[in-house]
This record gives structure tokens, C-alpha cells and sequence, in this order.
């Protein structure tokens, strides 16, 4: 029974966030939330995480991402090395440039994909495998976890964003 409802919980988070990064929605999204409010949102899942914020030149050198042009990013990655989970929210200028934010996203998860060594941490490879880019307005997200968790983390995004 208990799989069941965990199981119904998933399915109705993954359709309330279709609506989250279909092209067009409905859904109207802030436009005015500091990218380290909605970190704070997410690392209220767990309390055990144990993420260290990135700065500009990791982004730019280990990342390969240029946020110069942001109006506003942070990436949390796990200080202590026991896993790969991560992520990373950036904020558009405008919705022009969301588009090529989320490009960023998705070839940086590519980028992390092609260069995995499968004996490091074979554990850890499907939540890479599995890593999704999410868009809600101006912010788009990148979520390196497993998938329960990368569920909820995209469901708090979502719903910190909606007006």
C-alpha cells in the first residue's frame, strides 16, 4: 500500500510539473526570486545533504558554462564526495535568453555524461544517466539525483516560482 501512494505521489509531481516545461503554460512564474531562495528550497528536502555553492570560475572552468551573461545562478555540489548529487539554478536576463540557459544545462550534463568513468562510483551513474533540465519562466534548473528526490526538488522549484 505504502508503494502504492509513494508511487501515486510521484506520478501526480510529474504532472504538475509538464506544466512546468511544456513550451507554453498557462502557469505564470515570478519573475523577481534570488536563485540562493529557491536553493534554500530545495536543500530543505534533506537535511543530511552537505552541498558547497560554486563559484564563477569553477562554473566557467569544471562546468564549462559561461554565466557572465546571468542575471543570477548558484550550483551546490556535495562538499563531501560520497555522491554526485547537484544542482544548479540559473536565472535568465529575459526570455530570449532562457532558451540558451537551458542549452548550458543540458550540454553540461552531456559534458558530465561523456567524461564519467564507469569505475568511479558505478552506484552513482544513473542518477547522472537520469539527470533532467527543467524551465519555469526565466529560472531554469539542472538536478543531479535520484529520481525521488530529483522529483521533489523540481516540485519545490516549481511551486516557489508560481505567482
Amino acid at each position: 500500500m505504502r508503494k502504492f501512494i509513494a508511487a501515486a505521489l510521484i506520478l501526480a509531481t510529474l504532472c504538475s510539473l509538464c506544466a512546468c516545461s511544456s513550451g507554453k503554460s498557462t502557469v505564470e512564474y515570478k519573475t523577481d526570486v534570488a536563485v540562493s531562495e529557491l536553493a534554500e528550497q530545495i536543500t530543505a528536502i534533506n537535511d543530511n545533504w552537505n552541498f558547497a555553492a560554486m563559484n564563477e570560475n569553477y562554473i566557467a572552468g569544471a562546468m564549462k558554462i559561461d554565466v557572465s551573461g546571468y542575471a543570477d545562478y548558484i550550483v551546490n555540489i556535495n562538499a563531501l564526495g560520497t555522491n554526485v548529487d547537484e544542482f544548479g539554478i540559473f536565472k535568465a536576463n529575459d526570455e530570449g535568453s532562457v532558451a540558451s540557459v537551458k542549452e548550458d544545462a543540458e550540454n553540461y550534463l552531456k559534458f558530465r555524461l561523456d567524461t564519467w568513468m564507469d569505475e568511479y562510483m558505478p552506484e552513482e551513474k544513473p542518477k547522472l544517466e537520469n539527470a533532467e533540465v527543467k524551465v519555469c519562466g526565466l529560472y531554469v534548473m539542472y538536478a543531479i539525483f535520484d529520481d525521488a528526490t530529483r522529483a521533489d526538488a523540481f516540485a519545490a522549484f516549481e511551486n516557489y516560482l508560481k505567482k
